[in-house]
C-alpha cells in the first residue's frame, strides 16, 4: 500500500532538449540538483550550469525552474491541478564576457541577444563550453537571420526550429522525410530559401537560393546510412553571407507537407479547424505567412496521417459491425451497400444499452439530420430522447448517402424493429418534412407526430419578403406562437382569427398544408411533455459535431466512446443522488411550490379542488387535470395542482410521472456500453466483402445542418414544349 501511495503521488517530467525527450520521475523528495544531474547524465553534451529549465502550466507556458523552492511549488501546482505529467524545456546558455571581463551566462536566443547586447558584446562572445554548444557556433554567426519573438516579447513556437540543423554528423532517425521536413522548418525560421541540387531518397544536397545572386556559400549535404536507415549530415557550411528574405508575402519553404507535420497534434484535438484559422495561427504562433492552399492541403494530409485514409475506412465497416454486435449484445446494426457496385449506401446503429435504457425514458423521440464534413459527404440521421433529468438521451442514428424518401423510410423501419417490442406509443418531434411525415404515418400509424415550432417559425417568416420589415414579420410569428401554445380550442380559435386577419394570404397559404393536430397544443392528441421544439436532437448533433469531419469508422468509434463515457458518468452520478426526483425536476418542483405558496384551495369533492390564484382554477387529482392545462401539456404537476395536493395532505411524488424519478433515471443508465477492440488491422480471412465509398460530386461538402422545408417543389413552365413540369428548355426531352 505504501508503494502504491508513492506511485500515486509521483509525477512524470518530460524533459526536452533540441529534438530529443527523456522521461524523469519526480517525487516529494526530489531536489533541483538531482534533476540537473539526471539531465546531464542523459544528455552527455550538457553540464550543470550550462542550461536553464522552464516548465509549462495551463495559461502559463514559461515558468522558471531554478531552485528547490521552484521545484516544490511546481509539484504543489501539479497536485492541485491533478496533472500527472509536466513538460520541462532545457535551454542552452551561451558563455560571454561583459565589459568588465567577468564571465556570465546568457540564454542562446539570438534575436533577444541582439536587442540586449551591443555590437561589441556580440563580437566578444566566446566559444561555448560543451560540445553540443560548439556545434551551434555556426548558427551564432547568422544572428541577423530569424525572428523568434512575438510582439509582446514571448518566443514564437518556431524558435526551436533553428536547432534542427546544427552540425556535421547530426542524425535523423526518420530518414530523408524527417531531414527534409526539419531542413524546411529551419530555413523558414531563419528567413532564407534553399535550392535543391540533388534530392532523392538516398542523398540530399541543398544550397542557399541566393548563391548566384549574392554569392552565398551556405551549403548542406546529407545521405542515407544503409546499415540503419538513418540520414546523416555529412557536410555543413552554416554561414550565410547574403541578406535574409524579408520581402516574401508567403514563406516558400512552408509547403503543405511541412504544414501538415505541424498540424498533426492540432488536427487530433480539433479536426474541424478551418484553413483560414490555420493561416492565422501560423502567423500568430510561428511568425510565418503561409498560403491558403498550403493550409488547406496541409490539413488534408494531417487528417490522413492522424485518422487514416477515408476511402479505406469504408472497407472496415463489415469488421466494425461484427465487432460491435459481438461486444454489445442486444444491439441493432444494419449495413447496406449497392449490390451491383459494392458502394456504401447506409448504416443504422442502435446500441443494446440505448434500447434497454430508453424503456425508462419518456416515449418521446426527436428526429433530425445533419451533413457530414468529410470528403464523401452524406448525412447523419439521429433519434434522440429525453431522460428524467432533462438531458438528451442518444437512442439511435444512421448514416445515409443522401436524404431522400427511401432512406427516411428505411430509418424508421429500423426504428420500428427496436421500438415495437417495447409496446409503447411513441411521440415523434421533427421538422415539417414531407418524407418524414409519410414515413411516420406508414410505419408508426398509431404514433403521434409533432412539428418543431422553431422550424415552423422560420418557414412562416420566409413567406414575407424583407420589404415588409422585421417588425411586421416578428408580429406575425408572435401571433402564430400564441396559436401554438394556446391551451384550449377556444383560445386557439381566437388567436387564429387574429393571425389570419393580420397575416393575409401568405398565412393562409402557410396553414393550408399544416394540420393543426401536429403543432397546436390544444389539438395535439399525444403527450409531448411540453416539448415544442427538437432541441434534444440539436444538442446531440452539436455534441458530435467535430466527429463528423473524421473518416466513417473513426467517426463511429468517436460516437461510441462519447456514448460509453456519457452513460458511465451519468450512472456514477446517479448513484450519488439521494432525492426522489432527478435534480433538475426537484428544482422545478421547488419553483412550482414557491409560485403557489400564497394561494388557497377549497375542496369540492374527494379529489376535486378549486385553487384561488390570480384566477380560480379547478384541479382533479385523480385524473391529473388542471383547468390551466399546464399539467396535461407538460406531464408535470403545475403550481395549482401542488396546492391541491397539499390541501389534500397527500404526497406530491405520488402525482408525478415515474419518468421524472431517480429510480427510472438510474435504470436508464444501468446498462453500459462495452469497448470495441481496435478494428483497424482486422481482416476476415477469406472474406470477399469489399465496400467502396459512395460517389461524390465535385465541390466542398456542406457544413451546415439540413433545413427541411417540407414543401412540394415549385412547378415551372417549359418554354420549348409548354408543359408545366420540373424541366426547362435546356433539359426538355419532348419530341416534335
Amino acid at each position: 500500500m505504501k508503494e502504491l501511495g508513492r506511485m500515486e503521488s509521483a509525477r512524470i517530467a518530460r524533459c526536452s532538449y533540441r529534438s530529443l525527450t527523456v522521461v524523469i520521475a519526480l517525487s516529494e523528495n526530489s531536489k533541483y540538483l538531482d534533476i540537473c544531474n539526471e539531465i546531464c547524465l542523459r544528455f552527455k553534451e550538457l553540464k550543470v550550469g550550462s542550461f536553464d529549465l522552464t516548465y509549462s502550466l495551463p495559461d502559463h507556458p514559461n515558468c522558471l525552474l531554478q531552485s528547490d523552492m521552484d521545484l516544490h511549488m511546481m509539484l504543489m501546482c501539479l497536485t492541485m491541478l491533478k496533472i500527472s505529467f509536466v513538460d520541462i524545456l532545457v535551454k542552452d546558455l551561451v558563455s560571454s564576457n561583459n565589459d568588465n571581463g567577468d564571465q556570465k551566462w546568457e540564454e542562446s536566443d539570438h534575436t533577444a541577444s541582439n536587442h540586449a547586447m551591443s555590437n561589441r558584446e556580440v563580437s566578444n562572445r566566446t566559444a561555448p563550453l560543451s560540445c553540443t554548444l560548439e556545434s551551434r557556433s555556426a548558427i551564432d554567426e547568422n544572428d541577423h537571420f530569424g525572428d523568434s519573438r512575438l510582439d509582446g516579447g514571448n518566443a514564437y513556437l518556431s524558435q526551436y526550429w533553428k536547432e534542427y540543423i546544427s552540425h556535421d554528423g547530426q542524425r535523423f532517425e526518420g530518414g530523408v522525410t524527417e531531414f527534409r521536413n526539419k531542413l524546411c522548418k529551419y530555413a523558414a525560421h531563419m528567413r532564407f530559401r534553399i535550392a535543391y541540387v540533388k534530392n532523392d531518397k538516398e542523398r540530399v544536397l541543398a544550397e542557399c537560393f541566393k548563391k548566384i545572386s549574392d554569392g552565398c556559400n551556405w551549403r548542406i549535404y546529407a545521405c542515407l546510412c544503409r546499415g540503419n536507415g538513418f540520414f546523416y549530415i555529412r557536410s555543413l557550411n552554416n554561414v550565410h553571407t547574403c541578406t535574409p528574405v524579408v520581402d516574401e508575402q508567403k514563406s516558400k519553404m512552408m509547403s503543405s507537407k511541412v504544414v501538415s507535420s505541424v498540424l498533426v497534434d492540432q488536427i487530433r484535438e480539433k479536426p474541424t479547424i478551418k484553413p483560414a484559422d490555420i493561416v492565422k495561427d501560423f502567423k500568430q504562433k510561428y511568425g510565418l505567412d503561409i498560403s491558403y492552399h498550403s493550409a488547406w492541403h496541409g490539413k488534408v494530409l494531417a487528417k490522413s496521417e492522424v485518422h487514416g485514409n477515408e476511402s479505406l475506412s469504408y472497407n472496415q465497416l463489415v469488421q466494425y459491425r461484427d465487432a460491435l454486435m459481438s461486444t454489445n449484445p442486444g444491439s441493432h446494426c444494419v449495413l447496406e451497400c449497392d449490390p451491383t457496385t459494392s458502394r456504401f449506401q447506409r448504416l443504422f446503429i442502435c446500441y443494446g444499452a440505448c434500447i434497454e435504457g430508453f424503456r425508462w425514458c419518456r416515449p418521446l423521440l426527436f428526429i433530425d439530420a445533419t451533413y457530414f464534413k468529410s470528403k464523401y459527404k452524406g448525412q447523419l440521421i439521429g433519434a434522440t430522447g429525453r431522460d428524467g433529468n432533462q438531458g438528451f438521451f442518444p437512442f439511435a442514428f444512421a448514416i445515409v448517402d443522401s436524404e431522400n424518401k427511401e432512406n427516411w423510410s428505411w430509418f424508421f423501419e429500423n426504428l420500428a424493429k427496436v421500438l415495437t417490442p417495447q409496446g409503447r406509443t411513441i411521440t415523434f418531434v421533427s421538422d415539417h418534412n414531407k418524407d418524414v411525415i409519410e414515413a411516420v404515418s406508414n410505419i408508426f400509424p398509431t404514433s403521434h407526430h409533432a412539428f418543431c415550432l422553431n422550424h415552423l417559425k422560420e418557414k412562416l417568416g420566409s413567406k414575407y419578403p424583407p420589404t415588409n420589415g422585421k417588425l411586421f414579420r416578428d408580429g406575425i410569428v408572435e401571433r402564430f406562437m400564441k396559436c401554438a401554445h394556446a391551451p384550449t380550442e377556444a383560445a386557439f380559435e381566437f388567436n387564429m382569427r387574429n393571425l389570419k386577419e393580420e397575416g393575409g394570404a401568405p398565412v393562409q397559404t402557410f396553414l393550408d398544408n399544416l394540420p393543426k393536430e401536429n403543432w397546436s397544443s390544444a389539438h395535439f392528441k399525444g403527450n409531448r411533455y411540453g416539448e415544442m421544439c427538437k432541441n434534444a436532437s440539436e444538442s446531440f448533433h452539436s455534441w458530435i459535431l467535430e466527429l463528423c469531419a473524421l473518416p466513417i469508422c473513426q467517426m463511429l468509434e468517436g460516437i461510441r466512446i462519447k456514448l460509453m463515457v456519457m452513460v458511465s458518468e451519468r450512472s456514477r452520478e446517479a448513484g450519488q443522488w439521494c432525492s426522489v426526483l432527478c435534480p433538475e425536476m426537484e428544482k422545478t418542483l421547488s419553483e412550482m411550490l414557491t409560485v403557489g405558496q400564497h394561494w388557497n384551495a377549497s375542496r369540492s369533492s374527494t379529489s376535486v379542488f378549486e385553487v384561488h390564484a390570480e384566477v380560480s382554477v379547478m384541479v382533479d387529482l385523480v385524473n391529473h387535470f388542471c383547468s390551466c392545462h399546464d399539467w396535461q401539456i407538460k406531464g408535470f404537476p403545475c403550481a395549482h395542482a401542488l396546492v391541491a395536493v397539499q390541501k389534500n395532505s397527500g404526497c406530491m411524488y405520488d402525482y408525478i410521472d415515474d419518468y421524472f424519478k431517480l429510480s427510472y433515471y438510474r435504470r436508464s443508465y444501468a446498462t453500459l456500453i462495452s469497448p470495441i477492440p481496435d478494428t483497424k488491422d482486422m481482416m476476415h480471412e477469406g472474406s470477399e466483402d469489399v465496400i467502396l465509398p459512395p460517389l461524390i460530386k465535385k465541390g466542398r461538402p456542406r457544413t451546415k445542418t439540413i433545413k427541411s422545408v417540407g414543401k412540394v417543389p415549385r412547378a415551372i413552365t417549359c418554354s420549348r414544349c409548354g408543359a408545366v413540369a420540373r424541366h426547362n428548355k435546356k433539359t426538355c426531352t419532348a419530341k416534335f
